[in-house]
């Protein structure tokens, strides 16, 4: 299934020309309907600004979007096309009361995001020909990182950006539609990408000031402490996190879901100068990414204090970072499936490996080790065995590890 994504900016003055793709030529007033016709989209998705509100009778979001939608429609003669309005800034009109444009971002990605996951398209393409200023930026960022958080759970994604040479009034064209970017993306791509803004400390008062005041039953340590899990293979930790995960996740969509466009619950004044109400930083768009792919990643695996090795190993295989984490993991593994004397009573490993009565590091990581070892560091593991299968856990030892990863 094929899906294209056009952020537009006012589509009064778009005269139709020639456009060019692929050597063939279209007569059209929009780049996005030759692209969607000469590679067959399935679904075409155009966002457009809510600074395009100009009628004094219209002020709110409802009626403002199907103002503009109607609008889009008419002056584009669009047929099955589906007009999406997003907050967009312009000029000292349809402002952020923090003068930056955060908003315009955080609604694309979500909604793409919702968009898809719904429709589960396999191929994924942009057309930045017809957004102004900071548009086709901002949107092509967003719709990528929805795209690297929808990714997660399936193979790959092809992924496909679309640019027209510039209009020029009085020349009818043609004009060349080129594609300026393409790539199949992976997992192990979209899961790196994700991460990549919390494998840093130096952003975490970005987290912990700009996101996490008023979201509860979240908090930077516990961000921290899993991505950098994640990043390392450490899936028992990340298993054993599942209940705080899923009530971060629940805190951070109620505050994001406002963004919804089926739901839009951004307040904004246009009786004077026009000025949304609430901003949203961008870092929430990021959050609310990483426990969603967590999420997902987690999602089928039993809530259990028993986590199975045999489930670390398969998400070992399927969300390590790297091919040298996958095999560090399952050597692991294997290196604990010929032990002999594992109970039915969790034990630590070290009393296992080295049949000691009582080490006196028990519960004292040592951090090379614990990131050497995929988390099976002998100082913290439990193991024992039920219903046939090796069952691990970090017990009384958890906040030791955490204390390592955060």
């Amino acid at each position: 299934m094929k899906i294209l994504f056009a952020p537009i900016g006012d589509p009064k003055n778009y005269d139709e020309v020639k456009y060019r793709i692929d050597g063939k030529d279209y007569p059209s007033n929009a780049s996005f309907k030759v692209i969607k016709e000469a590679l067959n989209m399935d679904e075409t998705i155009v966002y457009a600004g809510l600074s395009l509100c100009t009628n004094s009778n219209y002020n709110d979001y409802v009626s403002c979007s199907n103002y503009i939608s109607n609008l889009v429609k008419d002056k584009l003669q669009l047929n099955d096309e589906s007009v999406i309005v997003a907050p967009n800034i312009y000029g000292d009109k349809f402002t952020q009361p923090d003068g930056k444009n955060t908003l315009y971002f955080d609604f694309i990605y979500y909604n793409t995001l919702k968009i898809l996951e719904n429709e589960k398209p396999d191929e994924i393409y942009i057309d930045i020909t017809h957004g102004i200023n900071y548009m086709p930026l901002l949107a092509t960022d967003a719709i990528r990182l929805a795209t690297y958080t929808y990714l997660l759970g399936r193979n790959s994604i092809d992924l496909a950006i679309f640019n027209s040479e510039p209009v020029i009034k009085g020349y009818s064209g043609p004009y060349n539609i080129a594609n300026v970017y393409s790539e199949r993306l992976y997992v192990r791509q979209a899961l790196l990408s994700v991460l990549m803004p919390f494998l840093s400390n130096e952003n975490k008062n970005n987290i912990t000031n700009k996101v996490l005041k008023g979201i509860n039953n979240c908090n930077s340590d516990l961000i921290y402490s899993n991505a950098n899990a994640l990043f390392s293979g450490i899936f028992p930790f990340v298993l054993l996190s599942r209940r705080e995960i899923e009530q971060c996740i629940k805190s951070v969509e109620r505050k994001i879901k406002i963004l919804d466009y089926n739901n839009f619950g951004i307040e904004f004044n246009t009786s004077h100068k026009p000025v949304y109400k609430d901003t949203m930083p961008i870092e929430l768009s990021y959050l609310h990414s990483l426990l969603y792919i967590i999420e997902k990643i987690i999602g089928n695996m039993p809530d259990s204090s028993c986590v199975k090795i045999s489930d670390i190993k398969d998400l070992a295989k399927r969300f390590s970072t790297s091919e040298t984490i996958s095999k560090l993991v399952e050597s692991e593994i294997d290196s604990i499936e010929k032990l002999q004397n594992i109970s039915d009573k969790p034990q630590l490993l070290a009393v296992i490996k080295h049949s000691q009565s009582s080490p006196k590091s028990i519960c004292q990581a040592d951090k090379r080790n614990l990131l050497a070892h995929g988390g099976f560091e002998q100082n913290v593991v439990y193991l024992w065995r039920e219903n046939g299968e090796i069952c691990v856990n970090y017990c009384d030892c958890i906040e030791n590890v955490r204390n390592h990863l955060k």
